[in-house]
């Protein structure tokens, strides 16, 4: 990621770029005899689309900033919007793969830091210029080639997104596990930052620290940023991803649908990562399960339908929870309720959901999606109700009172020496054995700040 593109004025100020020569953009590319052939291509095959795109992306960016004027900080600007999130990826494509001038300066010129930056360590090489309160801000000038490029690209996105993937209706064959085995959760984890690298390390070590000889799963609830484009998974998650592909068959790799991950059509999630021989096991299918004698955990996609399950979900889902005794894990990217945002109502108001855990066998349900680790109180006839979202998306450290419906929430910052406190990123490893999983909730300092143990 780059510093520029998770700031929420300069994304927006590319926008307006865009919007400013929106009149005849299709138009001077094709006639602009210093464009590229490909270029005026893109532009001719994607015209609708591109007329289409703008107005879509001024509506997502007066979200925003009605977002801005009542007060809703973004410590880094990873918008939940899919029109802002194809522009972030689109403006990284640009300036990595065309532009080429992004910088990683040398630890020397990012003396503020201990060890890393929190948020990043990449910047756009260019000129600088005063803001209206005399501050230096990196400005870095489009020339309408750049826009129309960028705009371009943006215009395949939006049709990936309204044009997505296929659902694979036929979830992966269950796979046995262990008695004894060993799960390492992690989720919004796909940003490729250096501190995200951290926890990639560390969970490498948890898997490699196996004095007890456990069979080894790792899965990722979900989210590449910014849009799930094939490039951002190559860029931002298979390179560090703590299992190697020689080592695919001995560790098994699972990864759940999410919201961001949808925001190109899941091309990129169905097609490239599911492809990748260390996620063999899921068949290519975004709901799975894995079993043992005492448990049954169950991967759902509660995105390929914003924050629901697409059909045959929730009769899968039922009828898993009902084929035997075994006690029921759920994974997924959204939650099921919040402490601290809205949207938990529409999942637990599908019907064969609710069926579900009325069978009474859903002992845990672990999520991602908002980017804090909260443990919940029983809720719901969950007994175990756990959010890890804080993988690898930078926010400040709360210092906000624990909500009675919370038992734990995880508050630490990362030590640097700025004025802002950043939260520590973390992860979860489940031991099971046998009918008790010991759980320890561990941050990207290798540190276990919470442990229990689900019955």
């Amino acid at each position: 990621m780059i510093k520029e593109i998770l700031d929420r004025d300069f994304v927006l100020s590319r926008l307006q770029a865009i919007d400013s020569i929106a009149d005849g953009f299709v138009e001077n590319a094709r006639n602009d005899a210093d464009e590229s052939d490909d270029l005026k291509q893109s532009v001719e095959e994607n015209k609708q689309a591109i007329e289409e795109a703008l107005p879509l992306l001024r509506d997502a960016a007066a979200r925003e900033s009605q977002k801005e004027s009542e007060g809703i900080e973004r410590e880094a600007f990873v918008s939940r919007d899919a029109y802002l999130s194809l522009l972030q990826s689109a403006l990284q494509e640009y300036h990595e793969e065309i532009k080429r001038n992004v910088s990683e300066p040398t630890a020397e010129q990012m003396g503020a830091f201990p060890v890393e930056p929190p948020v990043t360590n990449r910047e756009l090489e260019g000129e600088t210029m005063p803001t209206e309160d005399g501050a230096k801000k990196l400005f870095n000038k489009f020339t309408k080639t750049d826009i129309r490029w960028v705009g371009s690209k943006i215009s395949e996105g939006i049709a990936w997104l309204r044009g997505k993937h296929a659902f694979n209706d036929k979830p992966a064959e269950p796979s046995k596990i262990a008695n004894r085995a060993r799960v390492v959760l992690v989720s919004d984890w796909g940003t490729g930052i250096p501190r995200a690298g951290k926890i990639g390390s560390a969970m490498r070590d948890a898997l490699a620290v196996n004095t007890e000889n456990r069979e080894l799963h790792i899965m990722h609830l979900g989210d590449v940023y910014y849009s799930g484009w094939k490039r951002e998974y190559e860029k931002h998650f298979l390179p560090f991803w703590p299992v190697k592909e020689s080592e695919a068959d001995r560790i098994g790799s699972w990864c759940l649908n999410a919201n961001h991950d949808m925001y190109s059509g899941g091309y990129g999630y169905y097609d490239f990562l599911l492809s990748d021989r260390r996620f063999q096991r899921q068949q290519h299918s975004s709901f799975f399960s894995l079993q043992n004698d005492h448990w049954r955990i169950l991967g759902l996609d509660t995105a390929y339908d914003d924050h629901a399950l697409h059909d045959p979900q929730g009769e899968w889902l039922k009828s898993q929870l009902e084929s035997d005794g075994r006690k029921g894990i759920l994974l997924s990217h959204h939650q099921p309720f919040s402490a601290y945002e809205r949207g938990g109502e529409k999942l637990l108001g599908n019907e064969r959901l609710s069926a579900a855990l009325d069978t009474d066998r859903v002992r845990a349900w672990f999520w991602g999606h908002e980017h804090r680790c909260a443990l919940y109180e029983p809720r719901n006839k969950i007994a175990y109700p756990r959010c890890i979202g804080h993988g690898g998306v930078p926010e400040y450290a709360s210092d906000r009172e624990k909500p009675s419906t919370v038992r734990y929430v995880y508050q630490a910052s990362l030590e640097t020496n700025l004025f802002e406190s950043w939260a520590l990123f973390g992860f979860a490893v489940l031991d099971f054995d046998d009918a008790q999983i010991n759980v320890r909730y561990i941050n990207e300092n290798r540190e276990t700040h919470y442990e229990e143990t689900l019955e």
